[in-house]
């Protein structure tokens, strides 16, 4: 573990899904089920109805092809996976329809609830009151305002102020650009950020890319495994004042 410099810490940036939030219980019920009755009523409003397991199955082939172009450093936009969901089951491209189908899909996550991982409500109030925090999350269907709207419902919204959504920049991680967004916001060099996330390839591997002094790997939801190796591991976001000069 090596934190030699820290004391010259300015900034740290959270990974969303993963690190600071993961889904309730019920979440997949409520939204999916929801998502799926919107997918159902916009096709019959297409002229091409379809069944649940048709939408379903549809669903789930756009949600390979967006992790497919995630792990090709490419951004999927909910609408292009609305628009393959379409073509998947044969309705015409109408494209008010489809952007306004997008858009019912993501506020359907306000219909769930999320859930703050172990010590994330804890440690933001104290950390906040040293340094500037940002949020740099690769999104699927939810969008970075949807993202925004949970942190508020959280009571969490007012401790960040540099934000880098990839519906919102139109790039991902690991890429430099994705980290700078929130960087700039916050108006600090990478040299002078720490960064957490859960994933190695790209919130370890791409905060150090992006000239990151620290990056430190999030255990506490689930663990991934490989490079590059973080400045450390943690599984309660209150273990990262450890690594901290007193806060």
């Amino acid at each position: 573990m090596n934190t030699q410099g820290i004391e010259n810490l300015k900034a740290i940036t959270f990974d969303f899904w993963g690190t600071l939030f993961t889904e309730s219980e019920s979440y997949a019920h409520q939204v999916l089920s929801l998502r799926y009755e919107i997918l159902l009523d916009a096709l019959s409003e297409a002229g091409t109805p379809a069944d649940e397991s048709q939408v379903r199955e549809a669903y789930r082939q756009a949600a390979m092809a967006y992790e497919q172009a995630w792990q090709a450093e490419q951004m999927m936009a909910p609408y292009e996976r609305v628009a393959l969901i379409f073509k998947l089951l044969g309705a015409p491209p109408d494209e008010g329809l489809i952007a306004l189908t997008a858009r019912r899909l993501e506020e359907a996550s306000l219909h769930g609830s999320l859930t703050p991982l172990p010590g994330v409500k804890e440690s933001l109030p104290k950390l906040a009151r040293k340094y500037r925090l940002g949020v740099v999350s690769d999104t699927g269907i939810t969008g970075g305002r949807l993202l925004r709207e949970h942190l508020e419902r959280q009571g969490l919204l007012e401790y960040f102020g540099g934000f880098s959504f990839s519906d919102e920049t139109g790039t991902v991680k690991p890429r430099r650009e994705a980290f700078m967004v929130a960087l700039d916001e916050l108006g600090v060099d990478p040299q002078n950020a720490l960064h957490i996330g859960d994933i190695p390839r790209t919130d370890i591997g791409g905060a150090f890319g992006a000239g990151y002094s620290w990056a430190v790997q999030y255990t506490g939801h689930r663990t991934i495994n490989g490079g590059p190796e973080p400045t450390a591991r943690m599984s309660d976001h209150r273990e990262l004042f450890k690594l901290l000069p007193s806060t």
